[in-house]
């Protein structure tokens, strides 16, 4: 069994000052902010992978339906 330490010196929920210094360039935060919730978006007709994926469902289901006559 592990052993375990208990705490007994309570942490300060304060921030420090360096946190402080690090959140106050609401510019810069926003931006980040920014970057992380939204995403940019490429077009379909833009994204080859996804052009490509498009293309051999389309391809399959042709094939499918042209066997069938």
């Amino acid at each position: 069994m592990r052993k375990f330490e208990i705490n007994k010196v309570p942490k300060s929920s304060e921030p420090t000052k360096e946190q402080i210094a690090r959140h106050k360039d609401f510019g810069r935060l926003r931006g980040d902010y920014e970057t992380l919730t939204k995403r940019g978006k490429r077009p379909i007709y833009q994204d080859p992978k996804l052009w490509m994926l498009m293309f051999i469902i389309g391809l399959v289901i042709f094939l499918m339906f042209y066997e069938g006559k």
